[in-house]
C-alpha cells in the first residue's frame, strides 16, 4: 500500500519556459509531492521510459520545441496508459477537443495558461484521489 500513495505523490513538470517549470516544482513540492521538472520534452520523454511506473501524473506545455504536448502524451500513453496528463496552453483551447490527434492522447485535464497554483492544487488533488 504504501507504494500506491508513494506512486500517488509523484509528478514531472514539461514546459520549455525554465522559470514557469520551475515555479511549478517548488509549488507542487511544498504540497508534498515528489517533483521533477524538465525543459526539454524529448529528455522527458527518456527519463520517463527509465521511470514509467514511478510517477502518477504528468503536467507539460502544449507548445515546446521538438515535440509538442499531444505528441508527447501520446508516447507517454504508448509507455504507461494509466498515467494521469495535464496538458497546459496560452492558446485557444476549443479548436482542440475535436482534434483527433488530442483525443487520442486522451488528456485528462487541458489547463488554459496562466494556471492559478489554488486551481491546479484542487485538480490534482481531485484527479489523483480517484
Amino acid at each position: 500500500m504504501s507504494s500506491d500513495n508513494e506512486l500517488s505523490k509523484s509528478v514531472i513538470v514539461i514546459d520549455d519556459e525554465i522559470e514557469l517549470s520551475s515555479i511549478f516544482k517548488t509549488f507542487l513540492r511544498k504540497e508534498g509531492y515528489d517533483t521533477i521538472s524538465f525543459s526539454d520534452p524529448l529528455i522527458a520523454l527518456e527519463y520517463f521510459k527509465d521511470t514509467f511506473d514511478k510517477h502518477s501524473l504528468i503536467i507539460a506545455d502544449m507548445r515546446m520545441p521538438g515535440m509538442n504536448g499531444i505528441e508527447l502524451a501520446k508516447r507517454i500513453r504508448q509507455i504507461n496508459s494509466k498515467i494521469k496528463i495535464f496538458l497546459m496552453t496560452a492558446f485557444d483551447i476549443s479548436d482542440l477537443e475535436n482534434n483527433s490527434d488530442y483525443k487520442a492522447a486522451r488528456i485528462d485535464k487541458l489547463l488554459q495558461k496562466p494556471v492559478h497554483l489554488s486551481n491546479l492544487r484542487k485538480m490534482i488533488n481531485t484527479s489523483l484521489k480517484k
